[in-house]
């Protein structure tokens, strides 16, 4: 071996799956491969290969041609159509010279074709040589699998710094232009009423830049965890203080059911509050002006339970289902007063809540309001 192929053995596990019917054969080949640093398993029919690749994904495949029931050829050709096993390097061995064979077996999809009995540092070569293939491969998938990732981040921040931010910051360029220039015309109440209009557009900006940062932040792999004792009772209280002036434009109520008992977590404090402040958000959001939000904070066996419930205008089965499936921003529905929202909200929430090892899920009634729960770590 080279000292490249030594370097590629160690750095990574590689897996040969040989597939013969002689079992001296295959006490052969598992001698020689095993040598060499390689994980080796074995069937003894092409049936049983099959069946073996799908619970162990080898990254290269020896395979005999002439074998009772189902041959090498028909094997690799079952290969080649299951998008689960179509990747996989094959490597036919056969005592076959004959040209017509090798012609027909690249045509099933094998990478190279030896010949029995077979020369060991060939066959060795030849597999390296096939390995290393299938590992550059398998990177320029996955750099490409994440520029594809990356570009839809950028697609979606573009798309909502161009629609949601814009038409935010045209809300307030346009109150302020006129307070400015036509406040002398404008009531007290007026003015009130348009500062109002202002300040909450200022606020929607706000938090949907820091939705927008910490959202990008997660999906470049930028934002780390750093797990300390959280207390989420006093969390959940400040998240809810955050949305006073909306809360009281509404005339909504809040209740905190915690049994006067103190909750400690081991979480993320900074994703644990964007996680709140996204889920108290969307339910002041969904509920009709004098509607009650129940915040429910319990413990379990190893984890705290965070519920937000609303009685508001609930959701459909069906956008139920298409929230839970969404992997993109969901555009949701209007609020009640026609409140936006970009949709990276949900998106966010999920994200955090799995960074700090816990679960999130939601369910909806139409008319009747909606229920969504977290967890996260408890304090040991």
């Amino acid at each position: 071996m080279t000292n490249q192929q030594e370097k590629l053995i160690r750095d990574n596990a590689f897996r040969v799956l040989i597939v013969d019917d002689v079992p001296e054969n295959i006490q052969i080949l598992v001698h020689l491969l095993s040598e060499k640093g390689l994980k080796v398993n074995y069937a003894e029919s092409g049936i049983k290969a099959l069946k073996a690749i799908k619970n162990n994904i080898p990254d290269l495949i020896l395979l005999d041609v002439s074998m009772p029931g189902m041959d090498g050829f028909e094997v690799c050709e079952k290969l080649k159509k299951d998008p689960l096993t179509e990747h996989i390097p094959v490597i036919f061995l056969t005592a076959k010279v004959d040209q017509e064979d090798v012609i027909n077996g690249l045509e099933k999809g094998a990478v190279d074709y030896v010949t029995k009995p077979f020369n060991a540092n060939e066959l060795i070569s030849r597999i390296f040589t096939h390995l290393e293939l299938k590992h550059n491969r398998d990177i320029i998938t996955r750099q490409n699998e994440e520029l594809s990732r990356l570009n839809e981040v950028k697609n979606q921040l573009f798309s909502v710094i161009s629609h949601d931010m814009k038409n935010l910051f045209n809300n307030i360029l346009f109150g302020t232009e006129s307070l400015e220039k036509e406040i002398e015309y404008f009531k007290k109440n007026e003015i009130i009423q348009m500062a109002g209009v202002i300040h909450d557009s200022a606020r929607r900006a706000f938090s949907l830049l820091q939705n927008l940062l910490d959202w990008s932040r997660s999906q470049m792999q930028s934002i780390s965890y750093n797990p300390v004792p959280v207390e989420i009772v006093m969390l959940a209280n400040q998240s809810i203080a955050l949305f006073r002036p909306t809360i009281k434009k509404k005339n909504l109520s809040f209740n905190v059911h915690s049994h006067g008992k103190s909750f400690q977590a081991l979480a993320d404090m900074e994703m644990v509050k964007a996680v709140l402040r996204n889920l108290l958000s969307n339910a002041i959001k969904y509920s009709h002006p004098g509607g009650t939000i129940d915040i429910t904070v319990t413990e379990k066996t190893d984890v705290i339970l965070v519920e937000i419930k609303d009685h508001g205008v609930g959701m459909n089965p069906e956008q139920v289902i298409k929230l839970k499936k969404a992997d993109q921003s969901y555009q949701s529905t209007p609020g009640t007063q026609n409140e936006r929202g970009s949709g990276l909200g949900m998106l966010l929430i999920r994200d955090f809540v799995e960074k700090n090892n816990g679960t999130f899920d939601f369910e909806s009634t139409p008319g009747k309001g909606s229920r969504f729960w977290f967890t996260v770590p408890k304090k040991g």
